[in-house]
Order: C-alpha cells, then sequence, then structure tokens
C-alpha cells in the first residue's frame, strides 16, 4: 500500500476542520418534515443570530410554546421537542392547527407585532437562483 504524501495527509485535515467549521455556521434548515409537495425551498433559520437581533436570549418559551387545551402555559418551553412533535402535517381534533399554519403563524405573527423580520415567501424560503433583497 502507497502512502499519502504529507502534503496530502495535510490537505485532508484541513478540508476536514473547514468542513466541520463551516457546518457549525451555517444556518439551520428547518426541514420539509414529510411535506409531500412543498411549494418553497426548506427555509433557512439561523437560531442564535434570530434570537440576538430580536432580544429573545431570556425567554424560550416565547417561541418554543407549550398550551394545555387552547390556553397557553406561560414560562413553559417546549425547547427540547420539535414541532411537529405537537403539529401533525394536518390539523387534527386534539391540535387544530397543523404544521405549516402553525410555522407560519409563529414567525409572521410575531414578526408583523415586532414590525420586523421578513414577512414576504422568499425572505424565509429563498431560491437560490432568485436572491432576494429586503427586510431580511
Amino acid at each position: 500500500m502507497k502512502q499519502m504524501p504529507f502534503l496530502s495527509v495535510t490537505a485532508v485535515i484541513i478540508f476536514a476542520i473547514a468542513v466541520g467549521a463551516y457546518s457549525l455556521s451555517e444556518p439551520l434548515r428547518i426541514e420539509k418534515y414529510g411535506f409531500d409537495h412543498p411549494r418553497r425551498p426548506v427555509a433557512l433559520f439561523d437560531h442564535d443570530e434570530h434570537n440576538e437581533i430580536a432580544g429573545l436570549d431570556y425567554d424560550c418559551s416565547v417561541c418554543h410554546h407549550v398550551y394545555d387545551g387552547k390556553i397557553k402555559v406561560e414560562g413553559e418551553s417546549s425547547e427540547d421537542l420539535s414541532c411537529s412533535d405537537c403539529h401533525s402535517l394536518t390539523p387534527t381534533r386534539e391540535n387544530t392547527v397543523g404544521l405549516r399554519e402553525a410555522f407560519h403563524r409563529q414567525c409572521r405573527t410575531c414578526h408583523l407585532d415586532a414590525g420586523k423580520g421578513p414577512l414576504l415567501c422568499g425572505q424565509c424560503h429563498p431560491n437560490p437562483s432568485r436572491p432576494v433583497k429586503g427586510n431580511q
């Protein structure tokens, strides 16, 4: 078996470190969660950057809410759960808000109330071939 030259081993190590560092800094992708025919690409969301800009570092329950029936339980957080743990793809008797609507209600309503943040579809669901300019 041939030995790899020193330069090749070093290049592989540098490449692996670079890929690892990039993956740590890459925004989270809010995956399609089983949506059969999504109309838009997955939403890009950098959790830490968003919370810093929005000033939400103090209370995770602002976004990661918990409901008892139709009553929001103040101060209780669902941050260890996925949105799809509570919201199914389609509304059910137990949870009248489906997953797509839950995402849009939570994000867009907060952005509308705050008067800032993305509101247009392409601002959260970017099409790589057509970058969107504006309120990001």
